[in-house]
This record gives structure tokens, C-alpha cells and sequence, in this order.
């Protein structure tokens, strides 16, 4: 079956989504192809901020040393009004090292994390796809290069994928009138800003956020002045328009409130904010994923991330099934767990963007006399700065009620990220499902299973999972809890259900 096709898995989108998905599906040894319709890599920063659990998958997938090495990890967001600090509020909380390895957001430019996953890969540039059909046993895909023919598809082709068009999804939500810009400079000053730095205006909200290159990422909403007058500026639907660089300085001055003055403009752009979501993530043997499935606006810095997870849910179903090791209903969970994520953060950052921007009397009167009191007061409680960390890193997210995860006994639930115990990180990164036996006798399953023995005098793995007596914990190759029993049994039933033909071995 596998020689029928050129491919096991065809990624059309070489972007953070796409460059992931292709990533780990070669690291679980399947055959994958990813194309790209640009002549080669995006050479702007973009997308600039990597959160906690997308560093969790970069560490899976053996790359977060690198990314952390080119970033500045970020802690705090400093508020400011008018150019006045009235508080900070956390992109990592305090204690929460003993929750992940990495309890901070990292700034780090998009062609810099493309850079780092697309290094081992052979992307397929200047290709692009102009017809889909799906064969029944797979898709034949036609590009200006040739046809490809593949088992699956997945289109991380970005906003405007022509994958999600040929596969007849509609593309549900609005455009909002509100316009955003971006710009990567130097200035003339060193701000010694650590964090990332959010002022507050009448008009909505502006950032500065430090890059590792000395640059600075400017973003916010756009002037009422780029809109008419002389300096008029036409935003298109597309992600990334071109922006005159002069107006940036007054810009600047007007809404930043900082003293300084523009060296180089590196790059700038005006946006489009978006909230939109497609019908299916999965039609037939095709898959969108990132982009191509949801976009947003851009508050609290979600759209990378959420593309990354999607692109490390699909991926390790696909080389299950594609292997043989998986039934093909497994496949169908991508949808079931990614798309309610994507619903409750496009609701999230919708919700956020209003705040922000709304130009109601009222809406500017909250900005301007009572969200900024209110910062001062809640960043300052331990609860409230846990929260807003646990937000944004995306670490919340779980899948809890998925036909890919069993049943639960003791406190740990099923379906939940696995929590992070140092001594037992390292040991669930290799592909496959992973069995923590904490108070058992040792136990092997075949199949693409690993047991491990957690030692008594782990104290940390024994807290942090929770075990009050003999436990399997079963860790899905995404980094999930699948399933807690209290005997291999027990386990074996479930990995039945989700694997094929697996025994239990003493």
C-alpha cells in the first residue's frame, strides 16, 4: 500500500504548523513531503512570541535549546498609561517552575522558528498546488512542478489556504474595521525593557517587545490618521500589507509615549484582524491545520501556538496509522480535540480585542480610567498572576472526554497534559506511547509502547502525579495523559482500543 503513493503524508504550508507536523512525522519515520508556494522562507519576524507549551513540544521534538537560544525569554508585561506605569501582569507566574521547564514566554521572530524546524527538512519550494481530488485511498495533488500522489494531506497553506478552498470549507466568522500594525526597528536610546511593554491609550492598545538582535517589535492598533488624509493607507484582506515607513515615527510618539526616536525601520507592515474558524479540520484523507483552520487576532499572541498544536496532535496519529500501529478512527480525534480549542480561544481573543480596542465612549472611559487602577491592584495577587499565566501559555489546554483517552483511577485525570516531573520529562520524548509504573512490578506491552519504572525516591514524579498507590500512567506521544489504572490489565484493555494487536508481557 505504501508504494502506491510518492508519499505517506504531503504538508502543503511550510510555516510553523506545517514545518511541525513534517517534523515529527519524520522523526516517527514516515515518509512526508512539504511543499510551499513561496519561492523560499519568510525573511520578516511575523509571529514573535513562543508560550510555555509550545516550548514543551519544541523540547519533544528537540529543538527548544536552540530556540531558547535565540530569543529573550519574557516574564512580565508592564503596563503602562499614557506613558505612566500602573502595573505588570505575567507571562510567567511566580512558582511556576515547579509546573514546566519553561515558565516564561519566549520573543522569538517566526523566520528564526522556521529556521530551527525546517533544518533537518527538505521543503519544496516554489510549488504550488492547483488542483486537489481525493482518490478514495489517498489525494492526488496537482502543482506547476507536477502531480504528487499521497495517503494524506494536510493544508497549513496559512489564511488564505487554497487547500481548505479546493476541499470546499467555508471559512465561518468576520473582519473586523479595526486595523493592526507591526514594524521590527532600532531605536535611538536602549529602553533596558526586560519584558514586553503595553500602553494603554484612548485610541487601544500599543506593545514594545525586545528581540534578541537589539531590534524592537513594535505592535497596536492603527492611528485614525492612517485612514485618512493625505498619508491614507489601504489595508487588504491579506495578512501582511505594505506600510509606508514615515508615518511610524509619529505613530511612535503619538501613542508609545516613549522617548525616543527610529533609527531603521527593519520591517513594517498593517493587518487585517480576523476571527474566523472552518467547518472540518478533516474532510476524506485532507487535514488543515494552523492557519488554514482558525485565525484571530493576535491578542495574547495565540496564533503560533495554536497552530503548533494542532500540528503535534495530527502528526503522531497520522505515523500511528500510517505505521500500522493505530486504527484509522484515531484520525477522526484530531478534529474532535483541536477544533473546541481553537472555538474557546478564537472566543478568548475576541473577548480581549474588544477590551482593547473598542471605541465606544465607554469602552475608551474603561481604558482610560479603570482597567489601568485594575491592573495595579490584580497583578499584584499570586492567584490572578497564576491565572493569566496559565492562560496565555496555553498549558490549560486538555482533551478530557476524547475517544483517545481512556479512563482514570486516583486524582489524575485523563485527557490533561502530563505533569511535569524532571525525572520523568526526558523519559516520554522518543515516539510512541510511554507507561510511568509507579508501585508495580515491572511490565512490558508490545507494540510501540515503552514502560518505565519510577523509583520510590522520585518524591517530585510521585507528587506531581498524583500516586497514592499502585498506578500506570499512560502518556500519549503528544505529551497527553491517555489512561491511570491501578494494573496492567487494566491498561492493556485500553491500549487495545487505540493500538493494534497489543499484549501485555511480564
Amino acid at each position: 500500500m505504501r508504494d502506491e503513493h510518492d508519499c505517506d503524508v504531503l504538508v502543503v504550508g511550510a510555516g510553523p504548523a506545517g514545518l511541525c507536523t513534517a517534523l515529527m512525522l519524520a522523526q516517527h519515520g514516515v515518509r512526508v513531503r512539504i511543499v510551499d508556494r513561496k519561492p523560499g522562507p519568510v525573511e520578516q519576524s511575523r509571529a514573535a512570541i513562543v508560550h510555555a507549551r509550545t516550548l514543551e513540544t519544541l523540547d519533544r521534538l528537540g529543538v527548544a535549546e536552540a530556540a531558547i537560544a535565540r530569543g529573550v525569554p519574557i516574564t512580565d508585561v508592564a503596563i503602562h498609561s499614557s506613558g505612566k506605569h500602573v502595573g505588570e501582569m505575567p507571562l510567567a507566574g511566580k512558582g511556576e517552575a515547579d509546573q514546566t521547564r519553561f515558565p516564561y514566554a519566549l520573543a522569538l521572530e517566526q523566520f528564526e522558528t522556521e529556521r530551527i524546524l525546517g533544518e533537518t527538512l527538505d521543503v519544496e519550494w516554489g510549488t504550488e498546488v492547483t488542483n486537489l481530488s481525493d482518490t478514495g485511498s489517498g489525494v492526488e495533488v496537482e502543482t506547476g512542478n507536477g502531480v504528487i500522489t499521497a495517503r494524506w494531506l494536510v493544508g497549513a497553506d496559512g489564511a488564505s489556504s487554497a487547500i481548505r478552498k479546493f476541499l470546499g470549507q467555508e471559512f465561518e466568522g468576520e473582519t473586523y474595521e479595526q486595523s493592526g500594525l507591526l514594524a521590527d526597528v532600532t531605536l535611538d536610546v536602549d529602553l533596558g525593557v526586560k519584558g514586553m511593554r503595553l500602553n494603554l491609550t484612548p485610541g487601544g492598545f500599543v506593545g514594545i517587545l525586545p528581540l534578541k538582535s537589539g531590534r524592537y517589535r513594535l505592535f497596536g492598533v492603527v492611528p485614525p490618521y492612517l485612514h485618512s488624509g493625505p498619508q491614507q493607507q489601504t489595508v487588504t484582506h491579506e495578512s501582511y500589507a505594505p506600510l509606508d515607513h514615515e508615518v511610524l515615527q509619529r505613530w511612535f510618539d503619538d501613542y508609545f509615549k516613549v522617548d525616543a526616536k527610529l533609527d531603521e525601520v527593519v520591517w513594517a507592515s498593517m493587518f487585517r484582524f480576523h476571527s474566523r474558524l472552518a467547518a472540518k479540520f478533516r474532510v476524506g484523507n485532507a487535514f488543515l491545520a494552523g492557519d488554514a483552520a482558525h485565525i484571530h487576532n493576535p491578542a495574547g499572541g495565540q496564533g503560533l501556538n495554536l497552530g503548533v498544536g494542532d500540528a503535534v496532535n495530527l502528526a503522531w496519529k497520522l505515523a500511528q496509522v500510517v505505521r500500522g500501529e493505530a486504527p484509522e478512527w484515531l484520525l477522526d480525534t484530531y478534529e474532535e480535540e483541536r477544533r473546541p480549542i481553537a472555538q474557546t480561544v478564537l472566543k478568548r481573543t475576541d473577548l480581549g480585542f474588544k477590551l482593547e480596542t473598542g471605541n465606544t465612549a465607554i469602552a475608551v472611559w474603561m481604558r482610560t480610567h479603570v482597567a489601568t487602577r485594575i491592573v495595579g491592584v490584580v497583578s499584584r495577587l499570586a492567584p490572578i498572576r497564576r491565572m493569566f499565566f496559565h492562560m496565555f501559555s496555553q498549558l490549560w489546554i486538555g482533551y478530557r472526554g476524547s475517544r483517545a483517552v481512556g479512563r482514570a483511577v486516583g486524582q489524575l485525570k485523563a485527557g490533561v497534559r502530563a505533569p511535569y516531573a524532571p525525572g520523568v520529562l526526558d523519559l516520554t520524548h522518543t515516539p510512541g506511547y510511554h507507561v510511568l509504573l509507579f508501585s508495580v512490578p515491572p511490565v512490558r506491552f508490545d507494540g510501540p509502547v515503552t514502560t518505565h519504572v519510577i523509583q520510590p525516591d522520585d518524591v517530585a514524579a510521585f507528587r506531581a502525579y498524583q500516586v497514592d498507590g499502585p498506578r500506570l500512567v499512560l502518556i500519549r506521544p503528544d505529551g497527553y495523559v491517555a489512561a491511570v489504572t491501578d494494573s496492567a490489565e487494566a491498561m492493556e484493555t485500553f491500549l487495545d482500543t487505540v493500538l493494534v494487536r497489543v499484549q501485555v508481557r511480564s
